[in-house]
């Protein structure tokens, strides 16, 4: 069942207060006019516009139900010889609703029931009358009359035809614009999971560089303790440092992997890039014809190893969204402001993918799941003066460690 189909559970009040107002109009339009042309008409011919013309109220909300209480009212007017009048143009609108609003064959089944209907109705003296009313009451007339009635119930069913082309394309429309929606938030969500992957592959060289470093340390520790205590002293507060940072940056790696899905490795890898490969990542940038400048400003020896990693991502992630949108000039920037390290990568480029559409590429999705791993925070977007501007602002040491 499509969804044109299926029945309005809950329609829209504004539907229903234009459905309920066309049907007070009908009723009080067709009472007057059955004044004018039938002034010989009693109370049975008034209660027929009531009941022929009232049921457009539900036209939108139950469109089969208004079509057959319109068609069984009109049915049974013309078999009790109740005067035809404006009020029957229900029958059109009850035809055209029911045919845009369902289905081609719903449509086309009442409009043969309407048509039989007409013809039924040219057989009574009322339409003889109304011939009379209209010109000549020849047969000529009587022909022209019950044809022009049935080319209004062709026209009605058109008319419903073509919104029930309309509001299945409409759906079809919300339907793909619903499917791409799925697939870009599934797209993001294998991003992410491939940026996962990498970091778990990173995060056997950061905490092995820890670890050793502490191995050392103590080894110093164990061969000068016999000959100098405050040696020695400083040897194991090294170590204690380095153990402390090492944890606190496995910790924040190990708390984003809880979130990948099974089966996603976690060793292997080659060399962990840092703050120190920054000048051989511009250079291949400079090389691809990009006019690159870095600016570095505090002390980043302070920044810790996992730190530096992100900020090497940031960076990587800048250059390449700069080389893939136009961004011949780019400024990079690494600044140690307090207990952060803000790293900023600016082109003068068309934009990136966030242009004119406020939608993220995949690879900054990924960035900001990395820069989120160390307590940080990014951005990406196009800048007011234009280009684009990816930005991110991480703690030097991450987990508080000090």
């Amino acid at each position: 069942m499509t969804e044109l189909e299926r029945p309005r559970a809950t329609p829209d009040a504004r539907i229903v207060v234009a459905d309920v107002a066309l049907a007070v109009l009908a009723v009080g339009s067709s009472a007057v006019l059955l004044k004018v042309l039938s002034p010989r008409a009693d109370a049975g011919d008034w209660v027929f516009v009531v009941l022929v013309a009232l049921p457009l109220a539900l036209r939108r909300t139950v469109p089969r139900t208004t079509a057959a209480l319109v068609g069984l009212a009109a049915a049974v007017q013309v078999l009790v010889g109740s005067p035809v009048g404006f009020h029957d143009a229900a029958v059109l609108v009850a035809l055209a609703t029911v045919t845009g609003w369902t289905t081609r064959r719903t449509g086309l089944v009442v409009l043969a029931l309407a048509a039989l209907l007409v013809g039924l109705a040219a057989l009574t003296p009322w339409w003889a009358y109304l011939d009379s009313r209209l010109g000549p009451a020849t047969g000529t007339t009587h022909v022209l009359t019950t044809l022009g009635a049935l080319v209004l119930l062709l026209a009605a069913w058109a008319y419903g035809e073509q919104t029930r082309r309309a509001r299945a394309g409409a759906e079809a429309v919300r339907e793909r614009a619903a499917l791409a929606e799925r697939e870009r938030e599934q797209q993001a969500e294998l991003a992410a999971a491939a940026e996962r992957a990498r970091i778990a592959r990173e995060m056997h060289d950061v905490v092995v560089h820890g670890l050793s470093v502490m191995v050392v340390q103590a080894e110093g520790a164990r061969y000068a303790l016999p000959e100098s205590a405050a040696t020695s002293r400083e040897a194991l507060a090294q170590v204690a440092q380095t153990g402390r940072t090492a944890l606190g940056e496995m910790r924040q790696l190990l708390g984003l992997l809880r979130a990948a899905p099974a089966g996603t490795a976690a060793g292997g890898g080659g060399p962990v890039p840092g703050l120190d490969d920054l000048d051989a990542l511009v250079e291949q940038a400079r090389s691809a014809g990009a006019a690159v400048s870095v600016r570095r400003r505090g002390d980043l020896a302070r920044v810790a190893p996992v730190v530096g990693l992100t900020a090497y991502r940031v960076v990587q992630e800048g250059l390449t969204n700069a080389r893939r949108h136009g961004g011949d000039r780019v400024e990079v920037v690494l600044e140690v402001e307090g207990e952060e390290l803000v790293v900023q990568v600016h082109d003068e480029g068309n934009g990136g993918p966030a242009a004119g559409s406020g939608t993220p590429g995949f690879g900054l999705t990924g960035l900001q799941e990395r820069v989120a791993a160390v307590g940080g925070r990014a951005a990406a977007g196009p800048a007011p003066a234009g280009g684009f501007t990816v930005r991110a602002c991480l703690p030097l040491r991450p987990g508080g460690a000090s």
